[in-house]
């Protein structure tokens, strides 16, 4: 992403790439563990890009695109083929295409996970990278933020990496 490769990324490294792509800053703070960028120009409907890191190493763990919230079920497939043009059929899809929650998940070789999904009914569509080493070797401080990150009720447990035991 940007350049860098996202499995080795540090903190420094993304924010130098992201200043070169130039991003507007919402929040570039060390006391939080997400540094959170405005994006609109980046993708149809993408709002936000939130790079999550390991407090210790300050190695990249997570990064999440945020979408404004379409009216149609299409927005997810149409993100689940642009990702799939590029790194392949997904591991494991769960749901419908066409309407209820949907998720797919890809497995590549360098430790990273790719998560495409819609929850119900509010059909919001996420697109996260999962640095699988960084989150397993830092999990307890980044499974709490993800929990209370994870909105009420619409949330699907299922939405978490295929890792992550529940």
């Amino acid at each position: 992403m940007f350049g860098v490769r996202l499995s080795t990324a540090t903190r420094e490294e993304m924010r130098q790439a992201i200043r070169s792509e130039g991003l507007a800053v919402q929040r570039e703070d060390e006391a939080f563990s997400e540094d959170i960028y405005e994006a609109p120009n980046l993708m149809p409907g993408l709002l936000l890009l939130k790079f999550s890191y390991a407090r210790d190493s300050q190695k990249l763990a997570r990064v999440d695109y945020v979408f404004t919230t379409f009216l149609d079920n299409a927005h997810a497939g149409e993100l689940m083929t642009r990702i799939e043009s590029r790194f392949g059929r997904p591991q494991r899809v769960t749901g419908r295409e066409e309407s209820g929650p949907y998720h797919a998940v890809w497995r590549l070789p360098d430790q990273m996970e790719v998560f495409v999904g819609r929850e119900w009914p509010e059909k919001t569509t996420y697109l996260k990278f999962f640095n699988v080493a960084v989150m397993a070797s830092s999990g307890v401080d980044v499974q709490r933020e993800m929990a209370q990150q994870r909105p009420g009720k619409a949330q699907n447990p299922n939405a978490l990496p295929i890792w992550i035991k529940p």
